[in-house]
């Protein structure tokens, strides 16, 4: 009875989490759908469009240690409800007010609030999967990239039909569910850690260079999902390929339905060959060649679109660098390992989109159409063209690190 019962409280934990990590991929891609009802609505151009963008990520990574701590020291199903509200909040000010700071804010308190389903999901998965931490969070990802895939075709049909406040409702009662039933569905559990500990355990993380260092290159490969998927990815396969926006949207989502397959697939290999940075490598070759098939501006809409299918399924690699780098500490830190790794490697979201937005309008050209700003292709081109750069200096340091390794592992073998 007592397996069972163990067995029935895994599943509940991980069905709260992930339910909650679903809709929050919703809330963090829903910039890529109302580019140009912002763009209209609040009358403004791509720079605060990528600020808009950008800081989320701000919000999502400043908080991660302390909301870490939050769920490490109180009830996850106290912690988990409040913060799907506070992420849900965030779009209020897009329906109901005038002004782009309140949009500015709001976006903030969605990423905020949204940093507590990875950190709850990096956390509390390494208690109750330990054997299969990096599978089970593939799956969860998994799961996550079809909920943004699928749910974009119809919120798009609503957003097209009734208009945005409309989608913002939908949202709102979505999350306002989702909070009640987790916090009358996830089960009690509470962990309780001395405040010397707690310093302790932040301070060995944060020195920690190996794990620093693996992080910002992980960083640096992360724009062609936080910094082209989730905001930029429609806008450029229409103004640069002239097709439509409903089918220039559906090859934006072929990038989270790559990375679907790829967050099951890229860390059965990693963890059987134990290739980690291997096969991250490997993903940002992969990643590096398909943006300069996209950026050649020669593609077609069947090309373009198994074009981000392979780039998305590289874009997984992030499931396996997370896990690795959570190695680099005693298993007992492995939790804030990866949530500091996530953190700073999310953190690169808010750069590619501050560094793409401000490009587009030093190269804006002063096109306008009914009173808003018409970027050029070659702006896009341009501005994108940071992504592979990036991937590029990300790849050469991985490749150090792994050559570093191995003469370390041969330099013990001999001695």
């Amino acid at each position: 009875m007592t397996l069972h019962r163990n067995y029935f409280i895994i599943g509940i934990t991980w069905l709260c989490l992930t339910a909650f990590y679903c809709y929050q991929y919703i809330l963090r891609v829903i910039p890529n759908l109302i580019m140009s009802e912002l763009f209209t609505q609040f009358n403004v151009g791509a720079t605060e469009f990528g600020a808009f963008a950008g800081i989320y990520y701000i919000g999502y990574i400043t908080l991660h240690i302390p909301i870490g701590l939050l769920l490490s020291r109180l009830e996850a199903k106290i912690i988990l409800p409040l913060c799907i509200i506070l992420a849900s909040s965030g779009l209020i000010p897009i329906a109901y007010a005038n002004s782009w700071e309140y949009v500015l804010i709001g976006r903030l308190l969605t990423g905020i609030g949204s940093s507590a389903a990875i950190i709850g999901v990096l956390q509390i998965f390494r208690i109750i999967f330990p054997q299969h931490f990096t599978r089970m969070l593939g799956i969860t990802v998994c799961f996550a990239l079809i909920t943004a895939v699928y749910s974009s075709k119809p919120l798009t049909q609503i957003l097209q039909t009734f208009g945005i406040n409309e989608v913002i409702n939908i949202l709102l009662i979505i999350s306002v569910v989702l909070a009640v039933l987790t916090y009358f569905v996830l089960p009690k559990s509470k962990v309780t850690t001395s405040q010397e500990g707690v310093l302790t355990e932040i301070k060995s993380v944060i020195v920690n260079y190996k794990l620093l260092l693996a992080s910002i290159l992980a960083g640096l490969m992360i724009g062609p999902l936080e910094g082209f998927a989730d905001a930029w990815c429609t806008a450029f396969i229409y103004t640069v390929y002239g097709i439509s926006k409903e089918i220039a949207s559906g090859i934006g989502a072929s990038i989270l339905t790559g990375m679907c397959v790829g967050c099951i697939v890229l860390p059965y290999f990693a963890d059987k060959y134990n290739l980690h940075y291997g096969v991250t490598i490997i993903s940002g070759v992969g990643m590096i060649f398909g943006f300069i098939y996209l950026l050649s501006g020669i593609g077609n809409a069947f090309t373009l679109n198994m074009t981000c299918l392979i780039i998305g399924l590289f874009c997984a690699y992030q499931v396996i660098t997370v896990s690795k780098i959570a190695t680099y500490v005693p298993p007992n830190l492995s939790g804030m390992a990866a949530a500091v790794a996530n953190m700073i490697a999310m953190g690169f979201g808010a750069i590619f989109h501050a560094i793409i937005g401000s490009n587009m309008d030093r190269l804006w050209d002063g096109a306008m159409a009914d009173g808003i700003k018409v970027y050029h292709r070659s702006a896009y081109i341009e501005s994108i063209t940071i992504i592979p750069v990036a991937i590029v200096i990300a790849v050469i340091g991985f490749t150090l690190i792994v050559f570093k390794e191995s003469i370390s592992i041969r330099k013990q073998k001999a001695a």
